[in-house]
């Protein structure tokens, strides 16, 4: 009979790669569950905050002591009651009319400069000084 090969107790480069490997993918499954986790948390965590919110909003709402009637329901502003129309919204000027504003301005101006410079030469002919 041959003499049988003991296993080698030093470990080899692919057997480093392989343990390498396996530990990354533990910390990858790990990952994975706790991701899961807050994936599943998520809508519970959503619908406390929004009713955290909520609820500050009813507290801030109903200690307003300038609230509408001192009531503790909150003010409907969707739509306006008692006969007075809702204020247009400002629109921004677009971008011809600013323009047009813009030289409109600019020949008033060059209109005054040359007016003031005619009242002078004007006035310097009366009293030459």
């Amino acid at each position: 009979m041959a003499p049988r090969r003991r296993p080698s107790k030093t470990s080899t480069p692919l057997d480093d790669r392989q343990r390498k490997l396996l530990e990354k993918e533990e910390e990858l499954e790990k990952l994975a569950a706790k991701l899961n986790r807050v994936i599943e948390e998520a809508p519970r965590i959503k619908a406390e905050r929004a009713r955290a919110q909520r609820e500050e909003l009813l507290v801030d709402r109903s200690t307003r002591a300038h609230h509408r009637l001192n009531s503790t329901t909150l003010a409907d502003n969707r739509f306006e009651f008692g006969g007075r129309p809702a204020a247009p919204k400002r629109r921004k000027p677009l971008k011809a009319e600013r323009r047009q504003t813009f030289l409109i301005s600019c020949s008033l101006l060059v209109i005054l400069a040359v007016f003031v410079l005619w009242l002078l030469s004007v006035w310097h002919w009366q009293w030459p000084g």
